[in-house]
């Protein structure tokens, strides 16, 4: 009942005082790190001369120095911004030095006792309260007060003094910077067959700006733009001033700051669909849903063998991570810019079960981009190998250094073989990578490989059911050493 009586005085107080306004359209635009741009499209009735024009519920996490107003025949003289909210805490904390009433029990008969008493300080929500009988530090018992302390709002509010050139009703707009509004994507891949799945993609939204938005329109822009950040501010009232007579350039104000056209790199994703966004929640919206995506599996090796002296080095039983490919083309019916986020992959079982096969992120991708994800491990395949066999095919000495001892260079040539193994009932396809440096050169093999960069050569191996490859290449290393008579 108490906290009713205060609501209705303080819709009371804001109707006496200020013009009265009536939201007609929200939009939001939520960037990636923790920031976000209300408008609010108002609709007001000002009369000619100064009005002060209240604006209930913006998010408490404002940055009141990005407010912007924007109207027709308005000046815009002053903006104070208001978030002394209605709760315990600030009524006793506003009302130190002030007599309230006060109500306790009689512990024998349970009647209320009334009486008053002056609050004189208060730690947090708990008074310390003055009788006329002494002092009570640890009052048990309820406090009643006959008016609310001044500038308590039910809801953070913007008050704005606006100088109309003459009495109408329009439309105001009013837009603004929140932090603790930040969105991801997250990507459902369900895997169809060895060559499709479906793909999901929905827009997970969290609100902690302390505001509530209904019946929004939501744009997703991708990117981290650059801001500026500041000393927290510590004051509950913010008052930001523009001289006297300053016109506000409405036109030149709605392209800069409350509706931009241009985004640079940005991208922007617009969602189809109004939705209410409410404060302290978590909203899941779907942002689109493609059929039979074409991607390709393919395991990935690095040989852990390497060229030096006459040493050889072998490996065993490795297993090659597993990735899933996806082209973001037309030809492969995606050819959709993605926001970053992160795409978790499921699959049937024989049993016909969905299984979860794994996670990764993906960065902000443009169509024609190709999409490379690690899921894992590939459990049925694995490789081993080995150097066979080194042998020197020259020596020549460069550098006398002394003691019979020459700086010279030596060729060799190091000839390796790699077994795959696959005991599982489907076809698999491993790519096998193997460090090179300057002065190495391919001079053999039996399966045609490419160089990938300057330090690394990759083999494509197809591995049919239940069988296994061999691998087998020569690497002449030229090196530089010190040789001795």
């Amino acid at each position: 009942m108490f906290a009713k009586m205060l609501l209705l005085c303080c819709l009371f107080l804001t109707a006496q005082s200020y013009a009265q306004d009536t939201i007609k359209d929200t939009q939001i635009s939520i960037y990636n790190n923790n920031l976000a741009l209300v408008k609010n499209l108002m609709k007001t009735k000002l009369r000619q001369g100064n009005n002060e024009v209240a604006f209930e519920g913006v998010a408490t996490k404002i940055k009141p120095e990005s407010v912007i107003i924007v109207g027709k025949d308005i000046n815009v003289l002053e903006q104070n911004y208001d978030y002394d909210l209605i709760t315990n805490e600030n009524i006793i904390q506003k009302s130190i030095g002030e007599t309230v009433k006060t109500i306790s029990q009689n512990p024998t008969t349970g009647e209320n006792i009334f009486n008053k008493a002056k609050i004189v300080s208060a730690s947090g929500a708990k008074p310390v309260l003055e009788f006329d009988y002494g002092i009570e530090p640890d009052f048990n018992g309820r406090l009643v007060f006959e008016k609310l302390p001044q500038n308590l709002r039910e809801k953070p509010t913007l008050i704005a003094k606006i100088n109309s050139n003459k009495e109408i009703t329009q439309e105001l707009e009013l837009a603004y910077l929140t932090s603790s509004i930040s969105w991801k994507t997250n990507y459902v891949a369900r895997i169809k067959n060895e060559n499709l799945l479906n793909l999901t993609a929905w827009v997970t939204i969290n609100n902690n700006s302390g505001a509530d938005y209904e019946n929004a329109k939501i744009d997703l822009i991708a990117g981290d733009v650059n801001q500026v950040y500041e000393s927290p501010i510590r004051t509950n009232r913010i008052m930001m001033t523009k001289a006297l007579g300053a016109a506000v350039e409405t036109d030149a104000m709605a392209e800069s700051g409350v509706a931009p056209q241009s985004l640079s790199s940005y991208q922007l994703y617009s969602l189809p669909n109004r939705t209410d966004i409410k404060n302290n929640q978590t909203k899941q919206i779907s942002l689109f849903e493609k059929f039979d995506v074409k991607y390709k599996k393919q395991g990935r090796l690095t040989s852990r063998l390497y060229f030096s002296g006459t040493e050889s080095a072998s490996f065993e039983k490795m297993h090659p991570d597993i990735y899933y490919i996806l082209d973001n083309t037309k030809e492969a019916n995606l050819d959709l810019v993605l926001p970053a986020g992160t795409i978790r992959f499921y699959e049937n079982d024989a049993q016909n079960n969905m299984q979860f096969i794994g996670e990764n992120t993906i960065a902000n991708t443009a169509k024609g981009e190709k999409i490379e994800l690690r899921l894992g491990q590939m459990f049925d395949v694995f490789a081993q190998g080995k150097i066979v066999d080194v042998k020197e095919v020259s020596k020549s000495k460069n550098q006398l250094i002394g003691n019979g001892c020459y700086n010279g260079d030596i060729i060799r040539d190091y000839t390796a073989e790699v077994e795959f193994v696959n005991s599982s009932d489907v076809s698999s396809e491993v790519v096998f990578a193997q460090h090179i440096g300057k002065d190495y050169q391919v001079v053999k093999e039996n399966i045609k490989g490419n160089l990938k960069n300057i330090n690394l050569y990759e083999w494509k191996i197809n591995l049919k059911p239940n069988a296994t490859a061999k691998l087998d290449y020569m690497v002449r290393v030229k090196s530089n050493e010190r040789l001795c008579d």
